[in-house]
């Protein structure tokens, strides 16, 4: 019997779990290996950290999920790729063997070496929780990053924080302008919201020193702090460049267009772990990974009967709505942007019929 591994529960391998519901050739048997039982969905993290939504409705239980489509779920981290042997190495030294393997374990937070004894992060997913109720409750928060989940995330303390009465002592700081990554129009206006709900933000500078009570931005200026919630650019795992496998500058595995690893056509990968040859500058978002699933899963299909691969091709535009706390949210799409209740009640909806498609399946 022949073996397909998928490593890391993210949401194209999500989508291949699907699949299996259906039946899968009896030729073949699937392993999901993962360092948690539970999948933690981030686009649920700013509800959560506001109190919309409870630890359940923001988690798929892995193992359930896999009992219930026919795969083994293993709970393990892998270390090492033999790509040669065709061999995966588990964090302990065990090893599985496989006929094609996936991942899709995302990205690391990029924290400098001098800060990491100082600084939370909320990668890999699972650490998410623990670490974000711990942050909220804190005396002076600090938010680091000026992206999409640095900013999201920001809004949603300051606004837990109200709720429970405590002080607004949030600091959120960005060596850009906020959501840069979106325009200068998206960036304008989601400052003039941050002003308007008085989250206290610094752009266009760095933190170039932290120790235990404070920040030391790139404008030679300290702030308190007394917990520090890292959200910059992502970070590849080591995993990819320690096992020889091409990857990018960054150490992202790197793929063709099918998905495929550019030299071990056995190996496959999606999501933010990945960089695929023909798009460098693609974004690492969960919108991509998500439409990578069913091409993902239509190539691991067609790797097995050697059918023709298809290749994945990326939208050049995609709707992005970030909570703002309070019932609120950003949405932009283009050169389009709104804010207020309405996109919030969107991104709800969204929200809860992603996890209701996987949850069904085994609840």
């Amino acid at each position: 019997m022949k073996t397909l591994v998928l490593v890391g529960g993210g949401h194209a391998h999500l989508h291949c779990l699907e699949q299996l519901k259906d039946g899968f050739s009896e030729d073949w048997r699937v392993l999901l290996i993962s360092p948690s039982p539970y999948q933690y969905y981030s686009g649920m993290f700013s509800g959560f950290t506001e109190g919309a939504y409870s630890l359940e409705d923001i988690r798929i239980d892995l193992k359930k999920l896999c009992r219930k489509v026919g795969a083994i779920f293993i709970e393990d981290s892998i270390a090492a790729v033999h790509a040669q042997d065709k061999e995966l190495v588990g964090a302990e030294g065990k090893i599985y063997l496989y006929d094609l393997a996936s991942f899709d374990i995302g990205s690391r937070s990029d924290i400098p070496e001098t800060a990491r004894n100082y600084v939370r992060s909320i990668k890999p997913n699972y650490h998410f929780p623990e670490q974000l109720m711990q942050t909220r409750e804190s005396a002076h928060p600090v938010v680091v990053g000026g992206g999409a989940s640095g900013v999201e995330l920001a809004f949603s303390i300051l606004a837990w924080r109200k709720q429970q009465g405590l002080p607004p002592n949030l600091a959120l700081f960005s060596s850009t302008s906020l959501l840069a990554g979106q325009g200068r129009s998206a960036s304008k206006k989601i400052e003039d919201i941050a002003v308007r709900k008085n989250l206290t933000f610094f752009s266009d500078v760095s933190i170039q020193e932290i120790d235990e009570v404070s920040v030391t931005t790139s404008a030679g200026k300290s702030y308190p702090q007394s917990d520090v919630l890292w959200l910059t650019g992502p970070k590849s795992a080591e995993l990819f460049s320690a096992s020889n496998l091409p990857t990018d500058r960054d150490g992202f595995l790197l793929v063709n267009d099918t998905l495929q690893s550019v030299q071990w056509p056995e190996i496959f990968g999606a999501g933010d772990c990945i960089t695929i040859d023909r798009y460098p500058e693609l974004a690492k978002n969960g919108v991509y990974a998500v439409r990578q699933g069913p091409v993902l899963w239509k190539n691991l299909k067609n790797s097995l009967s050697n059918d023709k691969l298809q290749s994945f091709a990326p939208q050049k535009r995609y709707v992005s709505i970030l909570s703002t706390g309070g019932g609120e949210a950003f949405l932009s799409y283009g050169a389009q942007q709104f804010h207020g209740t309405i996109p919030w009640k969107l991104k709800q909806r969204i929200d809860r019929k992603f996890m209701k498609r996987y949850k069904d399946l085994y609840e």
